[in-house]
């Protein structure tokens, strides 16, 4: 029975929106990492890990405002995802963010910089497979970003 059991950590991260950007229509935040493992100079969303006894909205704002010193003020929910099947099994969850207050800094030892990107910059990441997660890649679906082909 003990099997069936498996004890997954909880995190939440942000989709950072900044709408009206030159070229683009609107950009996308990313923060590089300084792990010490094969995420290591990748990009991730901002975002972290959900404290025991924490409510998963409350550690995604803490987390951001941690790491980059932004206060969210908007977010919606815009998926969950299970990954339970590997070594640190793992329920993310995922917010779109529009509303903040603040310009974004790296405020944690965890980052070495924060990106703006649009469309195409967040795809060229992707295909030179520079994100922290390979899932990252479908997550931007709800920004209407598909990375199937070259945006024009």
């Amino acid at each position: 029975m003990d099997n069936l059991l498996a004890k997954a950590t909880v995190s939440a991260h942000a989709l950072i929106v900044r709408r009206g950007a030159p070229n683009d229509g609107f950009q996308l935040l990313l923060v590089r990492l300084t792990y010490r493992d094969h995420r290591g100079g990748k990009w991730a969303f901002p975002g972290g890990f959900v404290d025991a006894g924490e409510a998963v909205e409350n550690a995604l704002r803490r987390e951001v405002s941690e790491e980059i010193g932004i206060e969210l003020r908007q977010w919606r929910q815009v998926a969950v995802v299970p990954c339970l099947q590997q070594e640190f099994p793992n329920v993310g969850f995922l917010y779109l963010c529009e509303a903040w207050d603040g310009e974004p800094r790296c405020l944690s030892h965890e980052l070495s910089e924060a990106l703006w990107v649009g469309e195409a910059e967040f795809c060229r990441i992707s295909r030179e497979q520079r994100l922290a997660y390979p899932l990252m890649s479908r997550q931007v679906d709800c920004l209407g970003w598909t990375l199937d082909e070259e945006p024009e």
